[in-house]
């Protein structure tokens, strides 16, 4: 039957239960033992009776072996020696449920296995949980992980801490195990970020300390790595005579190569690789909100422009860095006062933005920071009000999670924020109707306990100011006065050291090459607005002017990015 004029129209039917369905109608296939072509057998010999479609849908292993001139092809039984029973379970559980459990029990074993079997969803999620893991304690034993099973981002995450933390990465146990290969590999790159040479030799002699018979002779090829000149005839000369008593002396080893090094005779010098931290300034206030992304290279001290936030009509949110990604949390619409739960994350990589997922709850003049592969938002306020919620972003499973309250139960805004040893410090802040009360003490927050606690109370309590980490202490920088403190949470005593050349309200500080940065801020006393940038070298205990901004603000990011 036909209706005249209806001979054209096409009903495009799209059932969208289908997928879900399909995949739960395999499932139950599986569970009961239905229509199963093929069977798995793990190391320690439970089996598997599986779908051959199934396992060729998900895996190319699997589809090459089932459709390619292979003796397997015919078989009935695949055995998988190298594969345990819970491995082999969760790979096969996602064929039939495309879901899988990764824990840091599992994780390593399972990537090897979906690596194996090419399961290339599976393997690119545990090297995302990898990523996640990430420090400085395990950064050595990952780039190798990375590297025997092509894992590209993870290979290059861990090369970013490794090579912009070498002299914390120096200190680990696992450092004395690495081949020569790879030392010399990483001493040789020119973004190694060692801001003095010494590391580099110190690092040299304890490695060759380790091993000192079979290591003795790399020295030299390890020493061409440090641009300085080598005294090659004196070295040579002098480690053929003094081999014997070399060894087993690290003492020796020390002297012999400070004395090879020509321009180190006295003092080694200042490095001359090519750094490539940056620090990039996000936003910020000038009379009106700022939307710029300005990249800054303190060695040359020239400036390059990033790509402008999408969203520039507000101010007072916060900024922090995870990996190669600056996200920006919260603030508040310049019109209406309206606190913000929108996230905006800038990658370095990329220079491009995208938005994040919402957090929980709106705020504004809130803290950031990042732990433990996760991004921290603390307090701030809402409504005029203070807040005391701590959630934190957990970039794998895309989503914000609630944790407990700030120690000071009405919360507090316009604190500062950092991490140490694994503990978050947020120092200072105000509470009270409309921020009229300063607060003096210095919370702390435990991630592995989820709780809050006061650790000390500040020497010169107050609000707008910047808290950094830096060789185990904690320095406070900015703010109504030019007070610099240091707090050693081991002995915990605070010192106060030199004093900075202008006083910076809301201004911006981060470490970089072994030194404070300072950026910005407002000047109380002079009414204005300040476009310069005080490093601090703690060495010296000495504040000098290390360059300006672009534009004088206040109100900004600001961030120490590495190139990889």
């Amino acid at each position: 039957m036909s209706v005249k004029g209806q001979d054209c129209y096409v009903y495009e039917f799209y059932d969208f239960d289908h997928p879900n369905e399909f995949l739960e109608a395999f499932r139950e296939f599986y569970l009961d033992g239905l229509f199963t072509d093929i069977t798995l057998q793990c190391g320690s010999g439970q089996i598997f009776r599986c779908h051959k479609a199934a396992l060729a849908a998900r895996s190319s292993y699997f589809k090459v072996m089932f459709t390619a001139d292979m003796k397997e092809r015919s078989n009935d039984l695949i055995k998988l020696p190298g594969i345990d029973c819970e491995i082999l379970t969760a790979v096969v559980n996602y064929v039939y449920t495309s879901q899988v459990s990764i824990t840091e029990t599992n994780v390593q074993s399972l990537l090897e296995a979906a690596d194996l079997l090419q399961f290339a969803s599976v393997k690119r999620a545990c090297e995302e949980f990898l990523i996640r893991l990430l420090d400085v304690d395990n950064c050595l034993g990952m780039h190798s992980f990375a590297e025997f099973h092509v894992c590209p981002r993870l290979e290059k995450e861990a090369r970013r801490v490794m090579l912009c933390s070498f002299e914390e990465v120096a200190r680990q146990e696992e450092f004395l195990e690495i081949g020569f290969e790879k030392l010399s590999s990483l001493m040789a790159k020119e973004n190694l970020n060692v801001w003095k040479e010494d590391v580099l030799v110190e690092a040299v002699v304890k490695w060759v300390a380790h091993d000192m018979p079979s290591r003795i002779d790399h020295v030299q090829d390890l020493l061409h790595c440090i641009p300085l000149e080598v005294d090659e005839i004196y070295f040579r000369t002098a480690l053929g005579l003094q081999k014997p008593c070399l060894l087993g002396n690290e003492k020796k080893v020390h002297s012999l190569i400070v004395r090879a090094l020509k321009s180190s005779r006295n003092q080694i010098s200042g490095s001359s690789k090519k750094l490539t931290s940056n620090m990039y300034v996000i936003g910020g206030y000038y009379w009106h909100p700022l939307s710029e992304v300005h990249v800054w290279d303190p060695v040359t001290n020239m400036w390059t422009h990033g790509k402008d936030m999408p969203d520039h009509t507000r101010e007072s949110y916060s900024v922090t860095l995870l990996g190669p990604n600056i996200y920006v949390t919260g603030g508040y619409r310049t019109d209406t006062i309206e606190a913000l739960d929108t996230v905006w994350i800038y990658n370095s990589d990329s220079d491009e933005w995208a938005e994040g997922c919402p957090m929980l709850n709106a705020r504004y003049y809130h803290c950031s920071v990042t732990l433990h592969g996760c991004v921290y938002v603390i307090g701030g306020y809402r409504g005029g009000a203070p807040a005391c919620e701590t959630e934190f972003y957990d970039p794998l499973k895309r989503k914000w999670i609630p944790v407990a309250n700030m120690v000071q139960d009405t919360g507090v805004g316009n604190a500062t924020a950092c991490v140490l040893h694994d503990t978050i410090y947020v120092t200072g802040g105000h509470y009270g109707y409309r921020g009229s009360v300063t607060y003096e003490k210095i919370q702390i927050y435990r991630a592995d306990l989820n709780e809050w606690s006061i650790a000390t109370i500040s020497p010169h309590p107050e609000y707008g100011l910047c808290s950094v980490a830096l060789s185990d202490k904690l320095y406070l920088v900015g703010g109504q006065t030019t007070i610099t403190d240091c707090y050693d949470p081991e002995k915990d005593q605070w010192r106060q050291m030199s004093a900075m050349k202008e006083r910076r309200m809301e201004c911006g500080a981060v470490v970089m090459h072994g030194c404070i940065y300072v950026t910005g801020g407002y000047s109380y006393s002079k009414g204005t607005y300040l476009q310069s940038i005080e490093k601090y070298d703690p060495e010296q205990d000495k504040w000098e002017i290390a360059g300006s901004l672009p534009s004088a603000m206040r109100s900004h990011g600001c961030v120490c990015v590495y190139s990889v």
